[in-house]
């Protein structure tokens, strides 16, 4: 979906490839999939009625819908935990520009809207992105600790919700790495 909008939005809102694509193999091509994967996704959209293949390219149709339906597959719980800042100063953030620096990790939900530049919440901790979410991928982070009970949190750390579709759009705005325009 991001591949076949990225032509419609600016670059520093969403990091993917800008083209026109006439079939799923052109599109799988563009997205880095399986032209099977491609093919099905193309014959989804197609049978949900959310594609017009009429013309030269493929183009979504019927968006509002596609998008409910694309927020309402990412309601499923996720597994997220408060951390705190072992080394932090006064200001998290260092530390926090440091995690995002990794590669690992990006701004999510209303710190990324932030950095977008569409920000409305204000005075909650960052969310942040990993790809994975484990004791083995958290230990990377050695300044980074689980908050305690009734502690407040520097930064909540979330499994992202689909590692590919998050990492694969990631955008810079100021330098730092933050999930896009459309997963926001």
């Amino acid at each position: 979906i991001k591949v076949l909008l990225a032509p419609e939005l600016p670059e520093d809102l969403l990091s993917a490839p800008r083209g026109r694509y006439g079939n799923a193999s052109q599109l799988a091509r563009a997205a880095h999939v399986s032209v099977m994967s491609a093919f099905r996704f193309v014959q989804q959209l197609q049978r949900d009625g959310h594609l017009d293949a009429s013309g030269s390219h493929l183009r979504l149709v019927r968006r509002e819908e596609l998008f409910r339906r694309w927020q309402a597959a990412a309601l499923r719980r996720i597994n997220e935990v408060p951390m705190r800042f072992l080394l932090r100063g006064s200001d998290v953030r260092a530390p926090l520009e440091q995690m995002l620096d990794s590669g690992r990790a990006c701004l999510a939900l209303f710190a990324a809207a932030d950095a977008l530049g569409f920000g409305f919440v204000h005075g909650v901790p960052p969310h942040v992105y990993v790809r994975k979410f484990g004791p083995a991928s958290l230990s990377a982070w050695k300044n980074l600790v689980p908050a305690a009970p009734g502690e407040l949190p520097d930064v909540i750390v979330r499994q992202a919700p689909s590692p590919e579709s998050v990492f694969r759009g990631v955008v810079r705005p100021g330098g730092v790495a933050s999930a896009d325009i459309l997963q926001v």
